[in-house]
């Protein structure tokens, strides 16, 4: 069930009921690509490629930093496994 009318927020129009906006009518699937195209693509801005490469360049670096630290992280959890378990020499 839809509601077909809408509250309104105001203290001045407290409890008062205002109609619902009307539904727009269905349009063609040429005319949605249309405004799809408008919405999506052209008021995006969209990043140089200097701007991708050097995104990219930081994420790969950062995942090998990331790797480094836990990759350390295992290392001396597991040597202090051993140690506790008399398996290091």
């Amino acid at each position: 069930m839809v509601d077909t009318t809408k509250k309104a927020m105001d203290a001045a129009s407290a409890g008062k009921e205002l109609p619902a906006p009307a539904a727009r009518p269905r349009r063609g699937l040429f005319q949605f690509l249309r405004e799809v195209r408008r919405e999506g693509i052209d008021k995006v801005t969209w990043p140089t490629f200097k701007e991708t490469r050097l995104t990219t360049m930081m994420v790969f670096i950062m995942v090998a930093l990331t790797m480094a630290f836990f990759f350390i992280v295992d290392w001396l959890l597991a040597f202090g496994e051993r140690l506790l378990i008399g398996a290091a020499s």
